[in-house]
């Protein structure tokens, strides 16, 4: 294998429209590039997040089941009542297709 001489080459990478749309939104949201954006969430280390709720009590992780829920629901109220039913949907979409991107669909 040779050596990283440190200089970036193009490469390439196959994806839907919608999920690149979505690599873009969160690139920038990020203030990054589509290109660093992969790369950072390619290198980072795995998160833990289900070791961390496993440790959580019941009543904790029903609250806080409860509580996203309220919110979810307050804001898609709000998305309605201004009109704006269509934005709620496809955020709605886009969230679902994180989802089923991450792997964490279940």
């Amino acid at each position: 294998m040779a050596a990283d001489d440190g200089r970036k080459r193009p490469r390439s990478v196959m994806a839907t429209d919608s999920d690149w749309r979505l690599v873009r939104s969160r690139a920038d949201r990020a203030d990054m590039s589509a290109s660093e954006f992969l790369i950072s969430r390619g290198l980072a280390p795995a998160e833990p997040v289900a070791e961390i709720a496993e440790d959580l009590p019941l009543a904790v992780k029903r609250r806080a089941l409860v509580d996203l829920r309220l919110l979810v629901l307050a804001e898609r109220m709000r998305f309605e009542d201004e009109g704006r039913g269509g934005v709620w949907r496809r955020l709605e979409e886009e969230a679902e297709a994180s989802v089923a991107a991450d792997g964490r669909e279940g």
